[in-house]
């Protein structure tokens, strides 16, 4: 006689086989989502680095700028994000986080996961904030550095009524009259503020700070005559100087200023050593693969070293770099400023408006 074979139901184990066979519920289902979600993470983990850094980006690129719309930083922001878009076939905006003197979008970056979907158009205040306020990041080691682009020029001016033609000459007149001597800025700790107090440690001179809340502002009172003088950016100050309501003194960069030739700076006028720049770059957030900063930077060459991005940006006043730094440069470049401000500000006494 044929054996009866035993028909197994759901949820009864044979034992030829030592498994139960589950019901199809949702339990179960969500079982196999869960272990299928496992499997496909342990295949990623599996890829080489290049193999991830190939697939990216994978989703919408966010670029962060610390500051409001308008501005220089703003714009080089969005000649990025538009690069990002035409290179990689993803979509990639430029979300303006202003506020904290940048702390903001500092501390959104710095937490973000270092995928290379979340970048920050990083600026000086990177290596400024942390001798200033309590922050949460770390200048060196909460980002990863990219390449610096671009380089904001300051020119020292005075009021015509300062009897001084050149730096040697104003270091003259404020000796003689320690403390009497003024100089704006667009506010405590910022690039403006730092040149001044650099310029005082330097030549060891005594003058008054005065700071406004913005570079148009702290320029109308030189203006005006109720400051003796400022250092200001080249697109806020350049038309004041030809109509003559300021004369120029020098720039605080070592070299002169491609465009703007005619104008000295204070370092070969006089104070050696002399340089303050601001900057604008991409940094990621720390542990970016070195495949994915590559490709990033490998872009941010190709699109910010072409002339006419160049011809852009120098006729608004600002200096892109004719070779953007690698991301060893830039990581050398903050943390030597980090240790520059750290020690003038601390020398100075600087607190935050």
């Amino acid at each position: 006689m044929r054996e009866n074979k035993k028909v197994w139901g759901r949820g009864e184990i044979n034992p030829r086989v030592g498994a139960a066979i589950m019901p199809a519920t949702k339990s179960y289902r969500r079982v196999r989502i869960v272990l299928w979600s496992f499997l496909a993470g342990l295949a990623y983990c599996a890829l080489t680095p290049s193999a991830i850094a190939q697939a990216y980006p994978t989703k919408q690129i966010r670029v962060i700028s610390p500051y409001v719309s308008g501005g220089g930083s703003d714009l080089v922001a969005r000649a990025f994000a538009a690069a990002l878009h035409e290179r990689f076939g993803q979509p990639a905006v430029v979300e303006n986080r202003g506020g904290a003197n940048g702390n903001i979008a500092l501390d959104l970056v710095a937490s973000a996961p270092p995928d290379g979907h979340t970048l920050l158009l990083c600026t000086s205040a990177l290596a400024i904030n942390p001798s200033l306020y309590k922050t949460s990041y770390d200048p060196i080691n909460s980002f990863t550095p990219i390449s610096m682009i671009l380089r904001g020029t300051l020119l020292l001016v005075v009021h015509p009524s300062v009897p001084a033609r050149d730096v040697k000459e104003l270091i003259v007149l404020a000796k003689k009259q320690p403390g009497q001597l003024t100089f704006s800025s667009f506010g405590s700790g910022s690039p403006a503020h730092l040149a001044g107090e650099l310029m005082k440690d330097m030549s060891g001179i005594d003058m008054l700070h005065v700071p406004y809340k913005g570079s148009a502002p702290a320029l109308l009172d030189v203006i005006a005559g109720r400051v003796s003088m400022t250092f200001s950016v080249m697109t806020v100050v350049l038309p004041h100087v030809k109509a003559g309501k300021v004369r120029a003194i020098g720039l605080a960069t070592k070299e002169r200023s491609e465009g703007y030739e005619e104008f000295r700076t204070l370092d070969e006028s006089g104070l050696r050593g002399f340089e303050v720049a601001g900057w604008n770059g991409v940094c990621g957030p720390a542990g970016l693969p070195k495949e994915i900063s590559a490709r990033l930077h490998s872009l941010i060459v190709e699109t910010f070293g072409s002339d006419a991005m160049r011809s852009r940006f120098v006729k608004m006043g600002y200096g892109i770099l004719r070779h953007p730094t690698s991301p060893e440069e830039f990581a050398a470049k903050i943390r030597s400023d980090f240790e520059k401000w750290a020690k003038v500000i601390k020398a100075a006494g600087i607190k935050p408006d």
